[in-house]
């Protein structure tokens, strides 16, 4: 699943350039396309009747008009479909059902997106094989901290990941990282991974996370800044109402709930303990 770095100018400026779209009404763009078209080349035609010179100008003009025209129309309809996604976000009820239905790409757009407004200036690397699988790079607060996503529906976070996360931030020289799914960590996991500069999302927090996304987005306006910065913590895990103990997200493997997440006391089944948390 590698994909390119998005690192170089031109993806800056497209970038740029949908952002700004997205605040330009969509009927605009169409007249001042027309406009561009027509008025650069008779603006770049000279009046003098020079031989040669004339027919080269007016191709020049036309070409430059049509380039205004088609980056006006096709950034009216990115700023449009960048509205439509905004719009249909803010309606979603976010949970882990809706997390689940992300693509891979999506699922991994929207953590980046979570971290930019969390102040972060993030890379998009993707990755995949013997890098660790690296989907993300964060660079601020004086630190670089690699994160790794994972969209898995059906299975458990293990430790292998874990380590190999680890392996890659250590020889990468970078301060943390992040290992956050859909899903859910197992025991061994999480417990590999304490007192480490690590940090496991499983997919309940991770649900979380984007509802604050959602709040601070929605809240005062869509039209604020992309890269404003807002306060998204990462949710912590619940206590065991029982016991005290951490907690953990499980899913049910069987009965009426089967398939279903929970949060579950990580003493089980060592002590037994029957805390459970309902989502």
């Amino acid at each position: 699943m590698s994909r390119r770095r998005r690192t170089n100018d031109a993806e800056e400026l497209v970038e740029m350039l949908s952002w700004v779209f997205s605040r330009v009404p969509p009927w605009v763009c169409i007249p001042v396309a027309l406009i561009g078209l027509f008025l650069i080349p008779a603006w770049m035609t000279p009046q003098l009747k020079t031989p040669g010179v004339q027919p080269v100008m007016e191709m020049f003009g036309w070409f430059f008009g049509a380039l205004w025209a088609m980056v006006w129309l096709a950034g009216g309809f990115g700023g449009w479909r960048l509205r439509r996604q905004r719009a249909a976000f803010l309606r979603q009820n976010i949970d882990i059902a809706w997390l689940n239905s992300l693509s891979w790409q999506e699922f991994e757009r929207m953590v980046a997106e979570v971290y930019r407004q969390k102040g972060f200036q993030v890379e998009e690397r993707g990755g995949g094989g013997s890098d660790g699988g690296i989907d993300l790079i964060l660079t601020g607060n004086g630190q670089r901290t690699l994160v790794q996503c994972k969209r898995w529906r059906r299975f458990k976070v293990g430790v292998k990941p874990v380590r190999e996360l680890n392996g890659v931030r250590d020889g990468e020289g970078a301060q943390r990282g992040i290992l956050i799914t859909s899903g859910i960590f197992t025991n061994e996991a999480l417990r590999w991974a304490e007192g480490k500069p690590l940090e496991l999302i499983d997919g309940a927090q991770c649900a979380g996370m984007l509802r604050q996304f959602q709040q601070a987005v929605g809240g005062g306006t869509t039209e604020m800044p992309r890269h404003a910065r807002h306060d998204i913590a990462t949710p912590s895990r619940p206590v065991c109402p029982v016991c005290g103990s951490a907690m953990v997200l499980k899913r049910a493997k069987r009965g009426a709930n089967a398939g279903k997440e929970f949060w579950g006391c990580s003493q089980w089944p060592s002590t037994k303990c029957p805390g459970i948390i309902n989502l």
